[in-house]
């Protein structure tokens, strides 16, 4: 059976886990936010371990509320995932052009032939 006190923090934890689905991880504002966040729920997760709640409970209300934060967790896994190929995409895009400009402005020096310096 779970307490009043576990069921209020897995409320909490599933408030703090769906607030974490709706951000835009590709905004930087979203970023100190889902920091926050996070902090928020390690720290509920924290207490409900040290309260010795188990996964395996019998009740069926605690049961549905941590299954619907797996499954945000693992929807938000995903994006983040997606979020970081587009990202490491874009850098090796910026690579490939950096490298492409670095092949084509290098310094040549003149090996053969004559130099006039018009400024004397």
């Amino acid at each position: 059976m779970v307490s009043a006190h576990e069921k209020q923090l897995l409320e909490q934890l599933l408030d703090v886990t769906r607030q974490i689905s709706t951000l835009a991880f590709d905004q930087e504002e979203s970023l100190e936010q889902l920091t926050i966040l996070q902090a928020a729920q390690a720290e509920l997760r924290e207490q409900l371990d040290q309260l010795g709640l188990n996964v395996q409970t019998n009740d069926a209300s605690a049961k549905a509320i941590i299954a619907e934060c797996f499954q945000l967790e693992q929807s938000i896994q995903k994006r983040l995932q997606l979020e970081k190929n587009i990202i490491k995409a874009e850098i090796n895009k910026l690579q490939a052009g950096n490298l492409m400009k670095n092949r084509y402005q290098q310094a040549y020096s003149q090996v053969e032939g004559y130099f006039i310096d018009n400024k004397k």
